[in-house]
């Protein structure tokens, strides 16, 4: 029997079975996941950058928007004018309060020196009247001298002695004075200071240098510390969070080398990456109300799927050419 001959050309002419087809994209597909469980690999990853919701220090109405969507601006760069006119008023009357203390803190202290001039006057009035009776009482004058006169001296000494003695307490009651006024001063100085800091703060600028987005603010409208205005990117340091199967993470550490994938740059450009933080889990464990016993729900009655964990990863370095956005998704490959 005569094995018959098979022509090539016939046969690559001939269309494929749907049978065929179906095993080999089968087999493509076998493949893949084969090669991707080996690689440790993950298309669950997406760019986190540093970003700072930025909102002012103090209340007021918007007077100037200085910044557009996706506009670069380095630290100290005004950002938004809040009206200033409230606040500008504000610390004009605490600064008049802060020097009208001042002046009576000047005055209380000028009492203290006449209060002080009257004691040293009194005591050498005392001084005097003690000397004038020294004298007096000497054996050698004393029986020229009338009881009155000696009697008008004693009170005269007792009358100046409670003026000296008053005079210090005097004396006291100023420097108590000055020292409340002193106190004083002090908190109308931190009140003129606060003030000072609010108008300064009615021009929000930037904190870092980055990039701004969602600015969607309109001139007039209100804001105050407890509403976010818009988002600064903070430039620097680009990060993936990369979530792997924890069956994918058996020996992953801090330093191990990663490769990104960005999906918007696939086939193009690929970044290299080092991880900074161990897998962790996020809202893992939940507790049954009122006994508190740890609950683990299950993908379904028959299979606990593997936990999906975060990977942090630094990327090591970037390139203009191919700007990495906050939340493009990535694919990512751990060298472990």
């Amino acid at each position: 029997m005569t094995t018959p001959k098979i022509n090539v050309k016939q046969a690559l002419a001939q269309k494929p079975k749907f049978t065929t087809i179906m095993f080999f994209i089968g087999g493509i597909v076998t493949l893949g996941y084969f090669l991707l469980g080996v690689m440790q690999f993950t298309d669950n990853g997406f760019v986190v950058q540093v970003s700072t919701p930025l909102a002012p220090r103090v209340s007021g109405v918007v007077k100037e928007v200085h910044i557009k969507n996706g506009q670069l601006v380095k630290a100290g760069d005004p950002l938004v004018t809040l009206d200033p006119t409230s606040y500008e008023q504000s610390l004009q009357a605490a600064t008049a309060q802060y020097e009208q203390a001042l002046l009576s803190l000047a005055v209380s202290k000028k009492k203290i020196e006449v209060s002080e001039h009257a004691l040293q006057a009194a005591m050498a009035s005392l001084d005097t009247l003690k000397t004038q009776y020294k004298a007096k009482d000497h054996p050698g004058v004393r029986p020229g001298v009338t009881q009155i006169d000696m009697s008008d001296l004693r009170n005269k000494i007792k009358a100046q002695t409670n003026q000296v003695e008053s005079s210090k307490v005097q004396i006291e009651i100023d420097k108590l004075q000055a020292g409340m006024q002193e106190k004083q001063v002090q908190s109308l100085k931190a009140a003129m200071q606060t003030a000072e800091t609010s108008l300064k703060h009615t021009t929000v600028t930037a904190p870092v240098d980055g990039t701004i987005e969602n600015v969607f603010l309109g001139i007039g409208a209100h804001v105050s510390p407890a509403s976010g205005m818009f988002t600064l990117i903070n430039a620097g340091e680009t990060y993936i969070q990369a979530n792997y199967e924890e069956t994918e993470l058996a020996g992953v550490k801090a330093g191990d080398k990663v490769t990104i994938y960005p999906r918007i740059y696939l086939g193009h450009k690929s970044f290299k990456g080092v991880v900074v933080a161990n897998p962790f889990g996020v809202s893992r464990q939940m507790n049954t109300p009122m006994s508190g016993a740890p609950y683990v729900a299950t993908e379904n009655k028959w299979l606990l799927l593997p936990q999906r964990l975060p990977v942090i990863i630094k990327i090591e370095e970037t390139d203009k050419k191919y700007p990495l956005v906050n939340g493009m998704s990535t694919y990512v490959r751990l060298h472990n």
